[in-house]
């Protein structure tokens, strides 16, 4: 499932690249930040920058026209959040903590309020917006007094695959998204291009901070999983609520991306439609 999804990715992508007429190509680096909005850290969200973790990222894209682009993309970074950054009281005593490596792979297209092209001293300059659909994977950890970081799946640290909670399967470390944003580029010389983008994606997973539902007795837990279930010195009992299972996770980036346009000079778009 997860190889045809890839493979139609691709696929769709080249059959665009091949079927219309009057493009250019740009390769782009991506440099930014990765942002978080979940149950962990739900009330810090103003943070979210200024938290960010490092993320970076790879770039194709066919220029259809002078408004719509197409790009086959891959990003890699690390997601965080802590309860001790929350603005709210009952966050901060919980102080529940993750960090997870995050991988993508998406299709995005692109939309330039203003004509543009790399190359093209007269449309240089354009406010876009995007939207697309991407494959992400993730891996959530919590940190033990030890010092070390602990993946939290194995853990079930919410009795997922127990016999008290038969009805909470073990989560997936992989999902889709809906990404959407917006950004500001310019041609600063010829063939090179400035990209600044910030974008969010809408995901259909409540996990990737390990957090969802409620505490669980503790007796179905390993000690490790017990302590970092409840990293804080509170007392929360079977029941009480951990998180909440109807606001999925969201995640996003932001940051600049570097375009290098690789179209041959010699075959020029003259006859480009706007």
């Amino acid at each position: 499932m997860r190889f045809n999804l890839h493979r139609n990715i691709i696929l769709i992508f080249i059959l665009i690249s091949l079927s219309i007429k009057s493009q250019t190509n740009e390769v782009g680096l991506f440099l930014g930040g990765g942002l978080f909005h979940g149950d962990v850290g739900y009330n810090n969200a103003e943070n979210a920058i200024l938290d960010s973790k490092p993320v970076f990222g790879f770039e194709y894209k066919r220029n259809l026209n002078y408004h719509f682009g197409i790009t086959l993309m891959i990003k890699k970074g690390e997601l965080s959040a802590n309860d001790k950054s929350s603005l709210n009281l009952f966050s901060i005593e919980q102080s529940l903590h993750f960090k997870s490596k995050i991988t993508e792979l998406g299709l995005i297209t692109e939309f330039n309020f203003r004509p543009y092209l790399s190359r093209d001293n007269e449309h240089n300059i354009t406010p876009f917006i995007f939207a697309g659909i991407t494959k992400f994977f993730f891996s959530p950890q919590a940190k033990h007094p030890d010092g070390n970081w602990y993946n939290l799946r194995p853990l079930h640290t919410e009795g997922q695959m127990s016999d008290l909670y038969p009805d909470r399967p073990l989560y997936s470390l992989d999902g889709i998204s809906i990404p959407f944003g917006l950004g500001y580029k310019f041609n600063v010389y010829d063939f090179l291009t400035l990209n600044l983008n910030m974008g969010w994606r809408i995901t259909f997973t409540d996990y990737i901070d390990d957090v969802s539902t409620n505490y669980v007795d503790t007796s179905i837990l390993s000690d490790l999983g017990s302590t970092l279930a409840n990293p804080s010195d509170n007392e929360f009992k079977d029941g009480f609520q951990r998180g909440n299972s109807y606001n999925n996770d969201k995640y996003g980036f932001w940051g600049i991306t570097i375009l290098y346009s690789i179209k041959d000079p010699i075959k020029e778009c003259d006859n480009i439609v706007y």
